[in-house]
Order: structure tokens, then C-alpha cells, then sequence
């Protein structure tokens, strides 16, 4: 299933700066779990965070190397049925005869929201399944909660990744967060317990 986001959902053509580290070979393995790590800083900012159904932008290419598939949107909440199987995958490419598959998976006590005090916090991870995410574009509907009990629905970096501020009426004081970075990898010792 290769869509294209919406309009609102591409990120600015321009080159954004980001610390993106060369993404985990996925080995084609049982349960191959491959995390989106992110790091920010903040200012008056508790935590951010992708809410559950999220759509994630991702450029994908197959483990073994070939083309890579841009600005694919991988729906969580979408369950394609695979050929031969009664498996289902939030994302199908087929390869000739061969289905490569990614999906969304909640693993037990390792997803988390990116704090202050976090250096990389892992804020989603993907069971990968012949391919694997090269990169990450992110859009709009994500959440940030302020040091002083604000939450911020619907928080849009598609425009400027790298910078977000807003002001928080509540404590009166600004928040912001900058300086994004992100990279993929392997999540170590992960055990899903929901795909």
C-alpha cells in the first residue's frame, strides 16, 4: 500500500537540519523491532509525543537494498491482509511474488514520550518484515504537554521540523521545543505485546 500524504502532511522541500543516523539493518528474523529514536530541547516542555493512530511519513527501502519508496504513509490503524497467510501488516510492498511488510507495534515499557530528561527517547517502533524506514518526515497532529500542565493538540512540524514555540496562558510563560534530531535502530530486548 503506497499512498501519498496529503499536501499539508509534506515536509518542506528544503534541506532541515537533523542528526539522521544511518538506519538498523533489519535482519529477516522473527520479530526484527525497529524504534524511531528523537531528541530535542526544550524550554518549559514535559514531554512530546506522537499520540496512538498517528500517521507516519516515512521514506522505506528493502533490507537487502534496492529502491527507496518516498513519503510513504503508514497508517496504524490499517490492517492489509498478506497473500497466504492470515497475517495482517499496516504497510504491503510487494517485490515480485514476495510481500515485504512494516506495521506499527506497542512493545511493553520502551515507547515512551521524549522528556527533558531523556538524551534519545524511542517515540514509536515498527516490526519490519524486508524493509525498513530510511527516514522520517515529520507532519502535524503530534502532542506537547508544558511544565505548567498545558497540553498542545495537534502540534504541526511539518513547515520547520527543527523549531516549535508557543505560549502557555495557564503558567504565562513560552514554551518551546528545538533542535530536533532523530534516528532509527534496533529496539534491544523488545517484546510486543499489541501489533
Amino acid at each position: 500500500h503506497l499512498c501519498t500524504p496529503p499536501l499539508a502532511r509534506l515536509v518542506s522541500p528544503r534541506p532541515v537540519a537533523h542528526d539522521l543516523l544511518p538506519a538498523a539493518r533489519c535482519p529477516l528474523s522473527p520479530m526484527p523491532i525497529i524504534a524511531l529514536y528523537v531528541k530535542a530541547e526544550f524550554e518549559n516542555i514535559a514531554s512530546f509525543r506522537a499520540p496512538e493512530g498517528h500517521l507516519w511519513c516515512l521514506d522505506v527501502a528493502p533490507s537487502a537494498g534496492g529502491d527507496t519508496r518516498e513519503k510513504v504513509v503508514l497508517d496504524p490503524s490499517e490492517e492489509l491482509e498478506l497473500h497466504g497467510s492470515r497475517g495482517t501488516a499496516n504497510l504491503v510492498i510487494k517485490d515480485g511474488k514476495r510481500e515485504h511488510t512494516m506495521s506499527v507495534v506497542e512493545v511493553k515499557d520502551m515507547i515512551k514520550p521524549l522528556t527533558p530528561d531523556d538524551d534519545w527517547a524511542p517515540i514509536v517502533a515498527f516490526d519490519c518484515r524486508g524493509i525498513e524506514p530510511t527516514m522520517w518526515h515529520p507532519t502535524e497532529g503530534y502532542e506537547i504537554v508544558s511544565t505548567g500542565g498545558k497540553t498542545f493538540n495537534d502540534v504541526d512540524l511539518s513547515e520547520d521540523p527543527t523549531m516549535w514555540a508557543d505560549y502557555d496562558d495557564k503558567a504565562n510563560e513560552p514554551v518551546q521545543m528545538s533542535n530536533l534530531e532523530w534516528r532509527f535502530g534496533v529496539l534491544k530486548g523488545a517484546k510486543v505485546t499489541k501489533g
